[in-house]
């Protein structure tokens, strides 16, 4: 996996692994009305882990354009990842 780091500690990720998806799914578990497809990954080390996904965003109704979302997790070190935020881009 290749990354580029940007000051501030966030790390920029070029694809989104497996593992990054299992903490997304867990942390979107029960949110519904809007499907978000992660497309970019940036992650923070603090004590445990921030996630910045952004995401193509679809209200789940029947020809709803997409949107760009900022979906914010955040992963403990020891426990679940829970969603700090979500902010529409576009």
């Amino acid at each position: 996996m290749s990354f580029m780091s940007i000051s501030g500690g966030w790390t920029v990720h070029d694809t989104i692994s497996e593992a990054d998806m299992n903490v997304f799914n867990t942390a979107k578990n029960g949110l519904t009305g809007v499907d978000y497809k992660p497309e970019m990954l940036a992650t923070q080390v603090v004590a445990g882990t921030n996630y910045c996904f952004i995401c193509k965003a679809t209200i789940v109704i029947p020809d709803a354009p997409e949107g760009i979302s900022k979906v914010m997790i955040f992963k403990p070190l020891e426990g679940n990842p829970v969603i700090t935020s979500i902010e529409k881009i576009l």
